[in-house]
């Protein structure tokens, strides 16, 4: 293949294909495919609230780019790609949401007036690596016994594309045969590998078999391989790239420091503990030796004053043969 093809997970590049007006059907059938929308459920419009592309001079900032669109079933979506685990992402989702969600309210309107806010976040990495192996989440507010909806107003939907390769490596034969309806636009997104500069021929493949039936497919892909042969694109892409890679070594350095950081902190506290638990096994050492010996004087006197080694043993219920050997070393002279 020497077709070059830009990697549509670099956030400009997925903006120009899915987030510009001259591209509007392919965003629609990007869109309805990813939400499962079907007959009256399917979207048939939407407007662009974001239209702005990236600029030569904002590379390298962390500026916004997501799509984000006003639909024809009077719902706003935004989707936002990430390539680089930041951490924080279930609250950056929340409080994007809930900007969108209440922006749609104008002063002197009622609640009832407010629209369904729909938030796609399409990851390179597994956002609950713990709670789940699907590639494909939705989430909505749910009454914790009783699971009704609290307001279908709220909907987040996530996709992660490291776990869609893996599922597709995995089980290519079977997601093949019955493939989701999203799932030759994750290829889409997947195909490129930006580390390496390099798409894999498979995956394209199977991609350009899906585009003979599927025109919005087939669409996308040209306008994909025309965008990536654009010249500023390319020098945009090249700094994007520089970018990230210098946003992934901070993030290392980062979390190297904070592991040394934590290293030492470790062993400071270690010790301190360590000098803490040694001081109180000294003193509970001191404690017990101090009441053995305070309890062989008492043996010994009674002793002493001729009192039996049993009825020592029965008084202070001390051992027999401890008291006999005590007896023994009086006699010795001890």
């Amino acid at each position: 293949m020497t077709t070059e093809y830009l990697d549509l997970k670099m956030d400009f590049m997925f903006k120009q294909l899915f987030g510009h007006p001259s591209r509007k059907k392919i965003t629609i059938a990007f869109l309805n495919d990813l939400l499962h929308r079907q007959g009256r459920d399917r979207i048939t419009d939407v407007q662009y609230e974001n239209t702005e592309l990236i600029k030569a001079e904002q590379v390298g900032k962390t500026s916004r780019l997501d799509v984000l669109v006003y639909t024809s079933n009077d719902e706003r979506i935004n989707v936002e790609i990430q390539m680089v685990d930041q951490h924080d992402m279930p609250e950056r989702v929340l409080y994007y949401w809930s900007k969108l969600f209440s922006s749609s309210l104008q002063s002197g309107q009622n609640y009832s007036e407010l629209v369904p806010a729909i938030m796609i976040s399409i990851l390179n990495y597994p956002l609950f690596p713990h709670e789940t192996d699907s590639f494909h989440n939705v989430f909505h507010l749910y009454e914790d016994n009783e699971h009704f909806i609290w307001s279908p107003h709220l909907e987040f939907h996530t996709f992660d594309l490291s776990q869609f390769m893996v599922k597709w490596k995995k089980y290519r034969r079977e997601m093949k045969a019955k493939p989701s309806a999203e799932y030759p636009w994750l290829m889409m997104l997947s195909a490129a590998d930006y580390r390496k500069k390099t798409i894999d021929t498979n995956i394209f493949h199977e991609l350009e078999g899906f585009a003979m039936n599927e025109q919005e497919v087939r669409e996308a892909i040209k306008e994909w391989e025309s965008l990536s042969a654009n010249q500023e694109n390319k020098v945009l892409y090249e700094a994007r790239l520089k970018y990230l890679r210098d946003q992934l070594s901070n993030i290392m350095g980062e979390r190297r420091a904070g592991r040394e950081e934590g290293r030492e902190e470790g062993i400071k506290e270690g010790i301190k503990e360590g000098i803490k638990e040694g001081v109180k096994k000294g003193v509970n050492k001191g404690i017990k030796e101090g009441i053995q010996k305070e309890r062989e004087a008492v043996i010994r006197k009674m002793l002493s004053n001729g009192t039996a080694p049993d009825t020592i043993a029965n008084m202070l219920d001390y051992p027999l043969e401890e008291i006999k050997k005590i007896q023994r070393e009086i006699e010795n002279g001890k």
